[in-house]
């Protein structure tokens, strides 16, 4: 029987459970599975991982406390303020077990859509999890290579991901799986975006980050993406994302993405709109501060209105990648 469960510190604060001033409130109640350890696997960013020192308190970089799971269902079945719950889980001993307890007593309680962001062994657990009431599943995919892959995100296999991705969509259909790519782990852009628009035409959504090096982690050294060179990466996932552009109509130098071959008016409207920087993951996902400190540098903006606030940065950012697009 699950007795804790952590909770990201804004979701806490909304709640009601932790007393914190916060920049951006989220949109979605983050919380993650508890176990008095870290998870099995060995990914080389991650702070939750056995590769890692990191206080188990952590996931990027910010803090997960753990409160008791009936407090914060008690507080989330009457809060108004969510519009979705994203469950995180970590890899132990009877985590799918614990993942469905959570997501069919968080489903008996409240009418907040569900996703679930899990590395399952097979497509029977993503089964257990729809059946127990979760509308959308998150693979952590990472990065677009096997070779990057085998390196960074131990003990997984390329083959094996990529396969139960494509047994997933068959039971899901198109929509309701999404696929995490973390920009900056060392991928060619060519390679990222290229993946990104292969499980697009599959009916996967990628859900896009900016590698975050944490302090602890094997890969603590590695420096965050260029912020201007994540800004073309965010534009070309919308555009693919959205099915606006096609593989074809971005220009590659040595794997660096330099041009987009779309019309200027197009592309204007598409940058002014602000929606390509936000955070882009499942619906009403907007994730504060993940991937950055309020102070900046912001890689996905919480809002269109903090979007909107740097619309000139942001197009100076993207003069410096692309050139003169707008």
């Amino acid at each position: 029987m699950v007795e804790y469960i952590r909770v990201s510190i804004g979701t806490a604060a909304v709640l009601g459970l932790s007393r914190i001033r916060m920049a951006a409130s989220p949109t979605t109640a983050y919380l993650m599975t508890y176990y008095p350890g870290k998870c099995l696997a060995k990914c080389s960013f991650c702070t939750q991982s056995s590769a890692s020192i990191t206080d188990a308190q952590y996931l990027s970089r910010v803090c997960w406390p753990k409160f008791k799971f009936s407090d914060v269902v008690k507080a989330l079945s009457s809060c108004k303020e969510f519009k979705r719950i994203c469950l995180q889980t970590i890899i132990y001993p009877n985590m799918i077990q614990d993942a469905v307890e959570i997501v069919s007593t968080l489903k008996s309680r409240t009418a907040l859509p569900i996703s679930v962001s899990v590395h399952p062994k097979s497509v029977d657990d993503v089964k257990l999890l729809i059946n127990a009431g979760a509308d959308r599943i998150g693979i952590g995919l990472d990065v677009a290579t096997p070779e990057l892959f085998k390196k960074i995100k131990r003990p997984f296999s390329w083959d094996r991901t990529l396969k139960f991705i494509e047994d997933s969509i068959k039971f899901l259909g198109e929509g309701r799986l999404t696929c995490h790519l973390i920009y900056g782990l060392g991928d060619t852009d060519e390679s990222f975006l290229k993946l990104i628009y292969k499980l697009m035409k599959k009916g996967v959504f990628t859900s896009l980050f900016a590698f975050t090096p944490m302090e602890g982690t094997p890969l603590e050294n590695l420096p965050p993406p260029n912020p201007s060179k994540y800004r073309a990466i965010q534009l070309a996932h919308y555009l693919i994302t959205n099915k606006i552009a096609d593989i074809s109509d971005f220009k590659f130098q040595n794997g660096d993405l330099v041009g987009i071959s779309l019309e200027k008016k197009l592309l204007v409207e598409v940058i002014e709109s602000g929606k390509p920087f936000i955070t882009r993951g499942c619906p009403n996902c907007n994730r504060p501060f993940y991937n950055e400190s309020p102070r900046g540098p912001i890689y996905n903006y919480p809002s269109i209105e903090w979007v909107k606030k740097d619309i000139n940065i942001i197009k100076l950012q993207l003069k410096q990648v692309l050139g003169e697009i707008i």
